[in-house]
């Protein structure tokens, strides 16, 4: 089923299955390439990977959007038919997340919660709640750090590096990690709380020449007006080509999918 990612706002797929919501992706390469299944070829070689998705991260953006909050008001108290209801038109499917198993739980994660009667529950995003969950997050993602072969590999370069180095390395790659799943505007609240004064240091220390060391170590002229140099575009998937291909027209901004129809 078609929902926003959490990170941007576009179109992404995910199946919700057994409770849970997972995350579909599309891995292609370049050239023609088929599978052999069973006794028969499969002419199209792409794969489809269906990873565990943490449902918070798609409620966020979705309750962030529906609370109405203003510079003189919290925003508003809904219930789950209200921010999941059936008149989303493009995205029918939003209506389903509320079959995940403990939607009631996640929304308390990360919202307000009147609870007048069992049939009157309401909620609104709470932005103290949502700080608390993520960094809570980055607490359960950083001691688990060694058990992630992708986030060990992601700062194989400071084994050789001080502990205060690679323990910071080490916040900064789950920070890295968490902010893909969120909006702009929530990767720089969070983080805003995080800082890397050793990496800073090491960074300092091993940063490429100023542009006039440069011009006196390579004999260039400064004042002469640079050539443009032409960068070459990255190669896109088969996915990526067949995505930028797709017409556009018509799609509406995410705040546009909750407006009151008239």
């Amino acid at each position: 089923m078609l929902l926003p990612s959490p990170s941007s706002g576009l179109p992404a797929r995910y199946v919700i299955q057994d409770g849970g919501l997972y995350e579909m992706q599309m891995v292609d390469s370049e050239g023609l390439r088929s599978w052999f299944v069973g006794d028969t070829i499969q002419s199209d070689g792409a794969l489809f990977l269906i990873t565990p998705f943490d449902p918070v991260f798609m409620l966020i953006p979705i309750l962030d959007t529906m609370r109405q909050k203003t510079p003189t008001s919290e925003g508003k108290f809904l219930m789950l038919e209200g921010i999941f209801g059936s008149s989303n038109d493009q995205y029918p499917s939003m209506r389903h997340l509320t079959n995940l198993k403990n939607i009631d739980g996640y929304l308390a994660l990360v919202c307000e919660v009147r609870d007048s009667s069992p049939s009157m529950k309401t909620f609104r995003l709470d932005d103290d709640r949502v700080m608390g969950w993520l960094k809570k997050k980055m607490d359960v993602l950083v001691s688990k750090f060694g058990t992630i072969p992708a986030l060990v590999d992601s700062i194989a370069y400071t084994e050789s590096l001080p502990e205060a180095c690679r323990s910071e390395a080490i916040t900064q790659s789950v920070l890295r990690l968490i902010s893909a799943n969120l909006s702009d505007s929530w990767a720089t609240r969070l983080s805003a709380n995080y800082q890397f004064p050793e990496l800073d240091k090491l960074e300092s220390r091993t940063q490429l020449p100023s542009m006039s060391e440069f011009g006196k170590r390579s004999g260039m002229d400064l004042d002469d007006e640079p050539k443009t140099k032409e960068v070459k575009k990255p190669k896109m998937s088969v996915g990526q080509r067949k995505l930028a291909k797709a017409s556009t027209a018509g799609m509406k901004p995410m705040t546009s999918f909750f407006a009151k129809k008239a």
